[in-house]
């Protein structure tokens, strides 16, 4: 019988794969990596590549970087295509004083794209160098 692996230890495992390797390539990578060492304290545990993104995504030492590809036409976003937090449109006034969207920003993570280079095509996991915690009083 399949069992979820639970959060905390798919994000040690995540810390700990980043710290061996510095970066990896794919969600699917990055997923089987740690896939592999949960089998190893139980075969029956099961994990998917949005799963491995998400939790990766909530940690502060591991950066989220996407490639995207070129997609001409896009008119509105509603959700980050990294995270799924809210999208706000990059506005600037144009010669004629009116505002024109030029793009989309994350409100959460930071992703920022033009209108034609939105959709994401593949993930890759940094861990930050001199990553420093802040004091939980700031």
């Amino acid at each position: 019988m399949k069992k979820i692996a639970p959060k905390e230890r798919v994000s040690e495992l995540i810390k700990q794969i980043l710290k061996a390797r510095i970066k990896v390539e794919s969600q699917e990578e990055l997923c089987n990596l740690v896939l592999r060492e949960l089998k190893k304290e139980d075969k029956n545990y099961t994990l998917s590549p949005m799963r491995v993104k998400r939790i990766a995504l909530e940690i502060p030492e591991i950066e989220v970087k996407a490639k995207t590809k070129r997609k001409v036409g896009l008119l509105k976003i509603e959700k980050c295509p990294i995270c799924d937090s809210p999208i706000e449109p990059i506005k600037v006034k144009n010669l004629l004083n009116r505002e024109i969207v030029i793009g989309y920003r994350c409100t959460d993570c930071g992703y920022e794209s033009d209108l034609e280079a939105f959709m994401p095509m593949k993930y890759i996991f940094i861990l930050k160098q001199r990553y420093i915690p802040l004091p939980k009083s700031i």
